[in-house]
């Protein structure tokens, strides 16, 4: 008997609590109907509005949100500098609309039929709900904030480099840059914004960018190693393609075992990079074509990759001799079609150095001097019309020749192309000790580098016999022809 009347007094616990909370709930659902109040549980982003009237609620939304408004919106702070961006909601574009907030909050349990909209009501009751402010953001001017703070933060790298002075090559350390990434700023601090969380606070990271050229890879460069001349006519849209060119390459670090390729160092020939139409060679004819020119560029650079020891990877020749160089020592390029190119295969870096004005294009390519084993000189030699030159690649260890390297033949065809270049190229390497830059025009240096001395006259190497018909290798067969460009 004692256990039945346990059982009836907790069923009529039960049930009393069932009947309070029914009362409960039929009274929450009364109220929300007959007195038009916001749903019991509802919150619009940090404000509690359940069981307000609508003017009670339109009230308080419309203090929240004004007083949110009035102070700084977005507080960007760099700590490692003790820097502050602060930006107020208009500068920002950003801004609030309270009667859609309002209609969107009234409108939570009135939806759909009538047993839903009670249990809409029921469900927000217990389980409560959040509605984000109807907020927006004027993308022109986010951006701009944005875009200004970038700016002021951003920084380029700067390149460690090396200067002349009388008694040698002086090492200049460079810096490293940093960069802030303003789109994944702006997906960060948006939703916080958007959702009237003020003043929304952001410690930036700005992403550290390293110079390309660092301290240690340019430690061991002593010396000039080789350096080649060629000229040209100024003035001309040949000329300017010429110099652009030639800018693309200076200062151009190339570490051991690394190759260069020339298109890609200097990137496209097209006129939004300023290049202009000028005379070009495709498949033996002489047409006009955007950044004609830049093969002189090439064939420079492959004379001073020659003459410092390194290896060609990929070479042409043109389809005729070119006036501003000797035949056999000149290197075609065209856009995706002919790249020149070549390997570091020194035990230490080197660094190019590139100029081009009035009339002069000067490339020269310094390192250790302790890496070569003694000076080169080419030697084309013409073995027979139409021309066809054997080239070789002489060391010399002071006077004495050390070795003579067979490169490979060229064979081209007649009549040359108009001649339009100034006069004949001059290439040289440095004497033993010698670290001073070229005769022709310095190229542009960094800011505060003293400019490179003139080079003194080299003196004649002594005349060394060559055999009648110099021996070709028999088992290298002469270069194929291929479509070419001047």
């Amino acid at each position: 008997m004692k256990s039945l009347r346990n059982f009836i007094i907790g069923v009529s616990a039960c049930l009393a609590v069932l009947l309070v909370l029914n009362m409960t709930f039929l009274g929450t659902a009364i109220a929300f109907f007959r007195e038009g109040r916001m749903a019991y549980g509802l919150t619009v982003g940090s404000l509690p509005v359940g069981g307000m009237t609508r003017e009670e609620a339109e009230r308080e939304i419309r203090r929240a949100a004004e007083t949110a408004l009035a102070g700084d919106a977005l507080v960007l702070s760099l700590p490692s500098e003790g820097r502050t961006f602060s930006f107020r909601a208009p500068e920002i574009g950003l801004t609030a609309d309270l009667d859609k907030t309002l209609d969107d909050a009234h409108r939570v349990g009135r939806d759909g039929s009538l047993p839903q909209q009670i249990f809409e009501v029921l469900r927000c009751a217990i389980q409560g709900q959040n509605l984000a402010p109807r907020t927006t953001l004027d993308d022109a001017k986010f951006s701009a904030a944005l875009a200004g703070v970038k700016k002021a933060i951003d920084r380029e790298p700067k390149n460690s480099y090396i200067s002349f002075t009388p008694t040698g090559v002086a090492h200049h350390p460079g810096t490293s840059g940093r960069r802030l990434d303003d789109v994944a700023l702006a997906e960060k601090v948006t939703p916080q914004l958007l959702a009237l969380h003020l003043p929304c606070r952001e410690a930036l990271e700005p992403e550290e960018v390293p110079a390309e050229i660092e301290p240690e890879d340019i430690r061991s460069i002593d010396g000039m190693l080789s350096t080649c001349t060629t000229y040209y006519q100024p003035y001309t849209g040949r000329g300017d393609n010429i110099e652009i060119a030639t800018a693309a390459l200076n200062d151009c670090l190339v570490r051991p075992g690394e190759e260069l390729s020339f298109n890609t160092r200097v990137g496209s020939r097209v006129a939004s990079k300023g290049y202009s139409d000028a005379p070009v060679i495709v498949n033996g004819k002489v047409e006009q074509d955007i950044g004609g020119g830049v093969c002189q560029v090439s064939s420079t650079l492959y004379n001073a990759v020659l003459l410092a020891g390194l290896t060609p990877t990929a070479r042409t020749a043109h389809f005729y001799p070119s006036a501003y160089i000797d035949a056999g020592l000149d290197a075609t390029v065209a856009d995706g079609q002919i790249d020149f190119a070549f390997r570091n295969t020194l035990p230490h870096a080197i660094l190019l150095r590139t100029g081009a004005a009035e009339g002069a294009l000067t490339v020269s390519i310094y390192g250790c001097r302790s890496d070569l084993p003694g000076e080169y000189d080419m030697e084309p030699v013409i073995i027979g019309p139409p021309p066809t030159v054997d080239v070789y690649r002489v060391l010399y260890q002071g006077d004495t020749v050390v070795s003579r390297e067979y490169l490979y033949t060229d064979e081209y065809d007649v009549p040359p192309p108009p001649e339009d270049e100034k006069k004949p190229a001059t290439a040289e390497k440095p004497s033993a000790g010698q670290e001073t830059a070229p005769t022709a025009p310095a190229p542009a240096q960094p800011e505060n580098q003293q400019p490179e001395p003139v080079k003194p006259t080299k003196p004649e190497k002594p005349q060394t016999e060559k055999p009648a018909n110099p021996e070709p290798a028999p088992t290298k067969p002469p270069a194929k022809k291929q479509e070419k460009r001047a």
